[in-house]
């Protein structure tokens, strides 16, 4: 189904490593080493061999759907009624989502670089920015991301590369050491990342041709890889208890940057990867909410952005603290995008079964 927003599945895969690569990059790890210590790369593996079996469910759901959008095929089989409760369920979990993105990055960016700014004006910066972005489709997003991405990969393998001068491989062991019920518990955390990739279902309508398995094993093993080499750089450099008690492991391997005797504190570069982390997934997740609301009229349209800009700033704004903020991270967004996603997935898979068993008995 091509239209003049359409994307191919290259610039789709692009976005997911930049939208869902910032969410494993950032905000999973930190929770990750909490729980598995040095064996967190063991937890991801687990998620890895999970979203491998839950990819079968999305190519099947894929295969059913025939790049319908989500909403239309929905309002089809269930009625309108149904339909809106599972829609503004998923457009309430990606507005918690965008806010939690733009909320950790303010307090970030408030922590470590601008003390004095308020939050507010971080708030409504970073808010209208990403919406002005989503405002632009799809195709321009995605044109975007290809530039900003190519950086980001660059400064990636540098920063892994230069510090493998202090990286100890050794930390990695023993393996274990506490059991397999930690490494088995915490492989929740990276699947919660990796299953995000329900956004080709929820984009689909946009994608030029049908994607293949094989197109999300390729998505899968990127997301790992782009959690596994931060998550094990940050263990053989600070070793696990050190990394676990770091609240960005990530932004601080930057900090041992140094080239030679008098270049060093290059970690101001990370401040261009985090921000086009956020602001790719924000946009996106922003992007998806509107399109599954399926609003055709241009102004309908414009008010509903405004309205989605003004609710994910308040929401930036809250009354709650840095450490409530990452418990509830750790606690409870992370472990319900799983729960939500898999109950979604499984959802749409009765329903595409149910649909497939109606067209063979009527014929």
């Amino acid at each position: 189904m091509q239209n003049s927003e359409s994307i191919t599945i290259f610039h789709m895969t692009l976005l997911s490593m930049t939208a869902i690569g910032f969410k494993n990059h950032v905000l999973i790890i930190p929770p990750l080493l909490q729980s598995a210590g040095r064996d967190a790369w063991i937890s991801l593996l687990i998620a890895l061999i999970f979203s491998l079996l839950w990819g079968l469910l999305l190519i099947y759901i894929h295969n059913g759907m025939q790049q319908q959008h989500i909403t239309q095929w929905l309002t089809q089989r269930i009625g309108k009624f149904f339909t809106i409760i599972i829609i503004a369920m998923i457009c309430i979990y990606i507005t918690l989502q965008a806010a939690y993105t733009l909320r950790d990055t303010i307090i970030w960016i408030k922590i470590n670089f601008l003390p004095s700014t308020p939050l507010p004006f971080g708030g409504v910066i970073l808010g209208s920015l990403c919406c002005l972005a989503a405002a632009s489709g799809l195709r321009t997003l995605s044109i975007v991301n290809f530039f900003l991405l190519a950086v980001v990969l660059v400064l990636g393998f540098f920063v892994a590369i230069v510090n493998l001068q202090f990286k100890d491989y050794s930390l990695l062991l023993p393996v274990l050491e506490n059991g397999f019920k930690p490494v088995l518990k915490a492989s929740i955390y990276p699947q919660s990342g990796i299953i995000e990739l329900i956004l080709f279902i929820l984009l689909q309508q946009k994608i030029m041709t049908p994607f293949r398995y094989r197109h999300i094993v390729v998505n899968i093993l990127l997301l790992v890889g782009l959690t596994l080499g931060p998550l094990i750089g940050a263990i053989a450099e600070f070793g696990p208890v050190e990394a676990s008690k770091q609240q960005y492991p990530a932004y601080e391997e930057w900090g041992l940057v140094q080239i030679g005797q008098f270049v060093e504190h290059l970690d101001y570069l990370s401040i261009y990867q985090w921000f086009s982390g956020v602001f790719i997934r924000t946009s996106l997740l922003l992007l998806v909410m509107i399109e599954l609301l399926n609003i055709q009229k241009k102004r309908n349209r414009n008010i509903l952005w405004f309205v989605t800009f003004v609710v994910v700033v308040i929401l930036t704004q809250l009354p709650i603290s840095d450490m409530k903020l990452h418990t509830l991270l750790k606690d409870v967004l992370l472990p319900m995008t799983v729960f939500f996603m898999i109950g979604l997935s499984l959802l749409l898979t009765l329903l595409v079964r149910i649909t497939r068993k109606k067209g063979s008995t009527q014929q």
